[in-house]
């Protein structure tokens, strides 16, 4: 039997929620390890090679693994467990942090690089086993009504631990301390993450006997066969990864629309990116909020409509010199409509399938996201330099609207 929802229906706030505090600050401490570890890794590379190959090694070590890790963690959370699988994955990394930790103070270069690359890849792949657990948990620890509000405030930690990781904690401390002191720190981070959600209810959805007595590959395939059976699940899954694919593909082609087009320095990038960040904290806001006016399905279509006019107008916009009074709000846009597509889509793969599959669906999910996360890494940059910036952009633009008009179709057929 499904477990109850464990929030109090009479709190006012999700953050009277003493359980799900507990999951947010668990999670609010591992991926500020994740990233803060990801640059010194890349850090430590550089200082000791200078070499650019060396270094980007250490960025796709830490991307490649995760699609490989979310092919089984769904399997693996519905069988043992969410709240046991993600106390496994803390301690895993705090594990491997340790490692970081004493390899980059004990050992030569060669072998130190060798267990930067290890810590890089067990962090990607248990990653997605903690992700999935998570998203998994969450219905869990709040009532139905604050599900897509609670879905909202984890993408805002999410992304606020990533700002922490890589702007302030890890630069900071390597300054202060250098590079071995951020494995450390990771140890303790990791351990408070681990002690946060052991506290934390340890339901196990209850499976079938035929389901128990499936294969191997059978239960890997159970969440694919899911999100293949259920009209609206493909294409929630199918319209939240084409968000997350173009989102990447532009970030990969903001510092050249900077240096190129808008006469600005490669190093502005993040400056120009706030915005998006302040836009996306806004439209997590506003659906948390207005959620029961809208279908999610609706609103899923109107966040891709909004991105594709967004891209669109920064890409017309560039091309006319446009100035950075125009562009700012727009790129806001971009995130407020990135906001409308992956909190309610996220909420969907949580609440459309049964409990005992609830993880395969959303690893699986996770999984066609990774895969689709390789093709701005392989051809963005290669069409901007062949066709141009601008021209990539409105195509993107173009397909981030189609989508959402089809979605619109769809969610009113």
């Amino acid at each position: 039997m499904e477990a109850k929802p464990l929030g109090n229906r009479d709190t006012t706030s999700l953050l009277k929620n003493q359980r799900f505090r507990r999951l947010l600050a668990a999670q609010f401490c591992a991926v500020t390890v994740i990233y803060s570890l990801t640059l010194a890794g890349a850090t430590l590379v550089e200082e000791q090679t200078h070499s650019s190959a060396q270094t980007g090694l250490v960025i796709v070590s830490s991307i490649l693994p995760a699609f490989l890790g979310s092919l089984v963690a769904g399997a693996v959370v519905d069988r043992w467990g969410r709240t046991w699988v993600l106390m496994g994955s803390h301690l895993v990394r705090a594990l491997f942090a340790l490692a970081f930790w004493l390899a980059t103070r004990l050992l030569p270069l060669g072998p130190t690089l060798a267990i930067v690359y290890a810590v890089n890849v067990a962090g990607a792949t248990f990653t997605q086993f903690a992700m999935t657990a998570e998203l998994a948990l969450l219905p869990d620890l709040v009532v139905h009504s604050h599900l897509t509000s609670a879905n909202g405030l984890l993408q805002l930690s999410m992304l606020a631990a990533e700002g922490l990781g890589i702007v302030l904690l890890s630069p900071l401390l390597i300054k202060v301390a250098g590079v071995p002191a951020m494995g450390l720190v990771g140890v303790g981070l990791y351990l408070v993450s681990f002690t946060l959600v052991a506290t934390l209810p340890k339901y196990q959805p209850t499976i079938s006997q035929a389901a128990d007595q499936e294969s191997v590959w059978k239960d890997l395939q159970a969440g694919w066969r899911t999100i293949a059976g259920d009209r609206l699940l493909s294409m929630v899954a199918i319209q939240a990864t084409l968000a997350a694919m173009l989102l990447l593909v532009l970030l990969s082609l903001v510092p050249g629309l900077l240096s190129r087009h808008l006469g600005l320095g490669v190093e502005d990038a993040p400056f120009i990116l706030l915005p998006g960040g302040l836009g996306f904290a806004l439209g997590a806001l506003l659906v948390g909020r207005w959620d029961p006016r809208l279908p999610r399905p609706v609103w899923i279509a109107l966040g891709l409509i909004g991105l594709g006019g967004a891209i669109g107008l920064v890409s017309l916009f560039s091309a006319w010199g446009g100035q950075l009074w125009i562009i700012v709000p727009l790129i806001l846009g971009v995130g407020l409509a990135l906001a409308f597509v992956i909190i309610p889509a996220r909420t969907v793969l949580q609440d459309r399938p049964p409990a005992e599959l609830r993880g395969r669906v959303i690893a699986a999910q996770l999984a066609l996201a990774n895969a689709a996360a390789v093709v701005p890494l392989l051809l963005g940059g290669t069409l901007a330099d062949q066709l141009g910036i601008q021209p990539v952009m409105g195509a993107l633009g173009l397909v981030a609207m189609g989508a959402g008009a089809i979605g619109l179709h769809f969610a009113r057929s």
